[in-house]
């Protein structure tokens, strides 16, 4: 066997008994039950905040399926593999066999406390990881994003979406950016030496855009530490731009008109896109990573990278590709003029110390000669990026 113990129910009223008394490592679900689907019981699964690994399977339209997916990752559930019916159960034994054998990580579990949090906070155990951002037609590390992760013991990293929601709710949201914002931008200082247009990322939360004295704040955070302003990119998502669009805009002008630049985040995800790019003074677009990560192997998907790429560039906008995590889809975002990309292809975000030591391997992995780059982190050390005519 492949390492299970298992329960099965084609009845989807016992999945909850089962679910509350198995408490399973991993839950796959077909989508189509008879009486009920497997879109009712995602949203059951995220209601009770389930951590578990879960696969879909089902031999209805690749598009539905596609569909639930995405819904399920949205619900903030782990969803880690979609199977097409009919399943041989070799295929069902691959799929399965590096959860039983504790390859895929499932995160810390435990209930976070507001307390804990604010703790985390005072104690500087809260930590920034960076991740590069590539211009894919020349190599060139463009800059960085600030990714932030919560420290607990010796070796625990609990990741941004299990206590950035906590955060949100309690109001530690504002000492929890001014945390990151201090930490980057002391590295980026003492990056500026080497690299001085390496740009850093930082990620805003929505609660903050009805913050008028926001913009004063992080004027006065850079000053601090005396970084350019130009340097530093505060990422939107443009939902979240949405909630108070009067404020929003008078906040982000006053940060635009004292030089700090703004990107809108996960572009695509909400349902004002375009007003955003119309209204608020951008210079950079993040297309969401769930496009990327589905371009090769869907032409919806294809399709919306292609048009918003060219989209971006009409309005005098920076593109960036989240989630590229293989060469052949940094090679096809390349091809479409995409500016930058970012994603584990070319490296996994790293504490201060590491991107340091990654950023001296990648100048030293690049060919004099030309301007594709290499990478020796890569899955396959040859060249990242090749352009065609």
């Amino acid at each position: 066997g492949i390492g299970f113990n298992t329960f099965a129910t084609d009845k989807p009223t016992d999945f909850p008994i089962a679910y509350q008394g198995f408490r399973p490592d991993v839950i796959v679900l077909d989508l189509q039950m008879g009486q009920s689907d497997g879109v009712e019981l995602l949203r059951y699964l995220a209601d009770q905040r389930a951590e578990e690994a879960i696969v879909l399977m089902s031999g209805v339209d690749q598009r539905i399926i596609d569909t639930a997916a995405r819904l399920g990752k949205s619900l903030g559930l782990n969803i880690v593999n979609v199977l097409h019916k009919p399943i041989d159960i070799n295929v069902l034994r691959t799929e399965l066999g590096p959860l039983a054998e504790g390859t895929i990580t499932l995160g810390p579990g435990g209930p976070l406390h507001e307390k804990d949090l604010e703790r985390a906070i005072l104690e500087n155990h809260i930590t920034v990881h960076y991740q590069p951002k590539i211009a894919l037609r020349s190599g060139r590390v463009t800059g960085v994003e600030a990714l932030v992760r919560w420290r607990q013991g010796s070796d625990e990293l609990i990741p941004p979406d299990r206590f950035i929601p906590l955060a949100e709710k309690t109001g530690l949201i504002d000492a929890l950016t001014q945390r990151v914002l201090e930490t980057s931008l002391a590295d980026a200082r003492t990056w500026g030496e080497k690299w001085p247009e390496l740009t850093l990322a930082v990620n805003l939360s929505p609660t903050m855009l009805s913050d008028l004295a926001l913009p004063d704040r992080v004027a006065s955070i850079l000053r601090s530490y005396e970084v350019d302003p130009g340097r530093l990119i505060l990422e939107v998502t443009e939902s979240g731009a949405m909630e108070s669009p009067d404020q929003t805009m008078e906040i982000l002008a006053r940060l635009r008109l004292k030089g700090v630049q703004l990107s809108i985040d996960d572009f695509g995800a909400g349902h004002s896109s375009l007003l955003q790019l119309y209204r608020l003074p951008y210079g950079e677009l993040k297309i969401e990573r769930s496009f990327v990560i589905d371009a090769l192997d869907s032409q919806e998907a294809a399709t919306i990278i292609h048009a918003t790429i060219e989209l971006g560039h009409r309005l005098g906008l920076k593109v960036v590709a989240e989630g590229v995590e293989d060469k052949l889809t940094a090679e096809w975002l390349a091809q479409l003029q995409c500016d930058v990309g970012q994603g584990n292809f070319f490296s996994a975000p790293l504490p201060s110390t590491e991107f340091l030591v990654w950023m001296d391997e990648w100048a030293g992995n690049q060919n004099p000669d030309s301007t594709h780059p290499r990478n020796s982190k890569a899955p396959d050390a040859g060249t990242v990026i090749s352009l065609t005519a």
